[in-house]
């Protein structure tokens, strides 16, 4: 509760400034008047409102500019308030912004009672001509602006055939219409009060974590059948091991006493060592009697160590009768 009571003019404040953005006026009367009653601290001013009363009066100053004609106030506000990554990076603010330049590039030819002044109009193409050879640059390979690179080098636009479309009567306010709608979408996600943008980054955040909680859990469960399949197969192994070890431990008592082993036991305590998917072929295509043997099981792919400790186990098994090879 003490956490919230210090920062409570503060939540206050951003509920507030959404109720305002939100246009929530009824709403925004009873809050304030609550709050008053309350004893509640509430902002002294509000930073959202003062956010949009000087994103209004932003666009207000570029529109005015655009419309008298002021290229160099128009441009340091341009690149003041539209952030850079935006004026590089996206391709509508790059097309409106090559537009613009051949706006204030023509304006006297289209706004001029009399002749225009030489030595303005003659300053006015020079910059649009450096502006195609530094920023504009990116878009010369568009079929779209390919022809207004030549607009510096004509010596009268106005009778081009290029270029008639640029003074038509309609040009201008069309234009003109872009630019409003692209000022008032770039300052109304400038101006996205505190609380919306707070909600945003959190639940984006929140899901993005859950994404990769899930996926991080898909893997673990993934890795644990695999752990889980080799320790059955691991089980089923040590039991097999188990038993032929029994087994032989039968062999060499029953050795002792003289009696003999016969090559088909062999075999088959032999097979029940191998992988379950060499059993059934090395059951019916090895012959443990003849030699060369040890070729036929290299032969199907059967591993170095396996055959050395087979072929180690033979020869202690009947090492001891020494009445034939290993056939391993």
């Amino acid at each position: 509760m003490g956490d919230i009571l210090a920062h409570e003019s503060e939540l206050l404040g951003l509920v507030k400034e959404y109720l305002d953005f939100a246009e929530f006026e009824d709403t925004l009367k009873t809050f304030l008047k609550e709050c008053q009653m309350k004893g509640k601290p509430l902002p002294k001013t509000s930073g959202g409102s003062l956010r949009v009363s000087k994103s209004l009066t932003i666009q207000r100053d570029l529109l005015a500019a655009f419309d008298s004609g002021d290229q160099k106030v128009f441009f340091d506000l341009w690149e003041e308030h539209i952030p850079s990554s935006i004026r590089d990076g996206d391709s509508l603010a790059q097309k409106l912004e090559f537009y613009l330049h051949i706006h204030f590039a023509i304006y006297l030819l289209k706004h001029s009672v009399q002749r225009p002044d030489k030595e303005e109009l003659s300053e006015r193409i020079s910059y649009f001509k450096t502006y195609l050879e530094s920023k504009g640059a990116a878009l010369s390979q568009t079929t779209e602006f390919l022809p207004f690179y030549a607009l510096p080098f004509v010596p009268n636009p106005m009778v081009h055939p290029s270029f008639k479309e640029l003074f038509q009567d309609s040009w201008t306010p069309e234009l003109k219409l872009k630019l409003e709608k692209f000022l008032a979408l770039m300052f109304k996600a400038s101006n996205t009060p505190k609380l919306l943008t707070l909600y945003k980054e959190n639940g984006q955040s929140h899901k993005e974590t859950l994404q990769q909680l899930h996926q991080q859990l898909v893997e673990a469960e993934r890795r644990a059948m695999t752990y889980l399949k080799r320790y059955n197969k691991t089980q089923v192994d040590y039991h097999t091991l188990i038993g032929v070890t029994a087994e032989l431990v039968d062999s060499l008592e029953a050795t002792v006493s003289g009696k003999m082993i016969t090559p088909e036991y062999l075999q088959s305590v032999c097979v029940r060592l191998f992988s379950n998917q060499m059993r059934q072929s090395l059951a019916h295509s090895v012959d443990f009697t003849r030699p060369g043997t040890v070729n036929q099981c290299r032969d199907q792919s059967l591993g170095t160590e396996q055959l050395r400790c087979q072929r180690g186990l033979c020869q202690h098994v009947l090492g001891r009768s020494g009445d034939r090879e290993c056939p391993l």
